[in-house]
């Protein structure tokens, strides 16, 4: 009998990967494109479809038996259903049965979960967080993401999105009326916050190496190219960035404290491109607000998995669904 492997698919709002797992959770091959929101849904699902198609190409030269996809969304999904409720940064995607498109496509069985919910789960069951009870968990990606686990069980809340962080408020100038654009996490510490700030930095040359490589276009304004100008020179580009990690930090204080948890994970793109300073400015800011045993009891920790514990949390569950049944019944 062959042993089984799942598919773990992360979709971002700025790339969907796709990854090849074996039960003991190695990736063993992984595709990835841009998720790019005037292509569509027909073209997304072609460019999917031919992801999975390669990754499962391993599967067979692995001698493997793939039982299942798992699929990790940004955004609210109907776990029943399979389907992509709300996606604020993937919005062609909303109320998307992506569970019953694969399964035409493909001839699998698919599960879906929330993208950072299930990244804290890989790295509660088998990464950084394994032996915690109680962690919290943040992602700096497109946009702010979160997590919780409560007594060592994900925290899903009433609404299935208990533990995001993105929109708690950090200050309310403007009032209650403008807080769909001021003052909320994710205003502050997401990709595109971050970006624009530092694409008016290029554009008056305070960062001329991130000026040089992106122009004045606002796509092109990666966590990857801030981490390059950063390293060649552009201070202001680190200045910006840890004078908005420690505003995260700051915000995040009375979560903290609230949950007392034993770990805060980091993920998400911007802790894999600048993982050392994200980590020290989120733990340091942290710490000068948190009570005294709340800050005892808590550790600091980047996610194992990176960029990858999305896919990774997502063929997990496939597998457990699905592996000792199969994918095709």
């Amino acid at each position: 009998m062959r042993e089984h492997a799942a598919i773990g698919v992360d979709i971002g709002g700025t790339k969907t990967l796709c990854a090849l797992l074996n039960p003991r959770f190695k990736i063993l091959r992984q595709c990835k494109f841009k998720t790019s929101p005037p292509d569509g849904r027909v073209k997304f699902m072609e460019q999917l479809n031919g992801c999975i198609q390669k990754v499962g190409k391993q599967a067979e030269a692995e001698g493997l038996e793939v039982v299942g996809i798992g699929i990790a969304c940004a955004g609210r999904v109907d776990r029943e259903a399979g389907k992509i409720i709300s996606a604020p940064n993937i919005v062609w995607l909303e109320n998307f049965l992506i569970a019953r498109a694969l399964k035409r496509s493909t001839g699998l069985g698919s599960v879906i979960g929330n993208d950072v919910q299930l990244a804290l789960d890989a790295e509660h069951q088998l990464g950084v967080a394994v032996d915690c009870s109680d962690v919290l968990g943040v992602f700096f990606g497109t946009g702010v993401g979160g997590a919780a686990i409560f007594d060592g069980r994900l925290y899903y809340g009433a609404s299935g999105v208990g533990g995001q962080v993105g929109g708690i408020l950090a200050h309310s100038i403007g009032g209650a009326d403008t807080l769909e654009s001021h003052g909320t996490l994710d205003r502050i510490a997401s990709k595109n916050a971050i970006a624009g700030a530092a694409l008016g930095m290029g554009v008056k040359q305070w960062a001329p190496h991130l000026y040089r490589e992106v122009g004045t276009d606002l796509s092109k304004v990666t966590w990857g190219a801030l981490a390059r100008a950063r390293k060649r020179g552009d201070r202001h580009i680190e200045e910006l960035v840890r004078s908005r990690m420690r505003m995260a930090a700051i915000t995040l204080s009375s979560v903290v404290n609230f949950m007392n948890p034993d770990m805060l994970v980091l993920g998400g793109g911007l802790t894999e491109e600048m993982p050392q300073l994200v980590r020290s400015e989120i733990e340091n800011g942290l710490r000068d607000y948190l009570e005294p045993e709340v800050k005892r009891k808590l550790k600091v920790k980047t996610a194992r998995f990176g960029n990858r514990a999305g896919a990774v949390g997502a063929a997990r569950i496939a597998l457990k669904k699905f592996g000792e049944k199969g994918g095709r019944s």
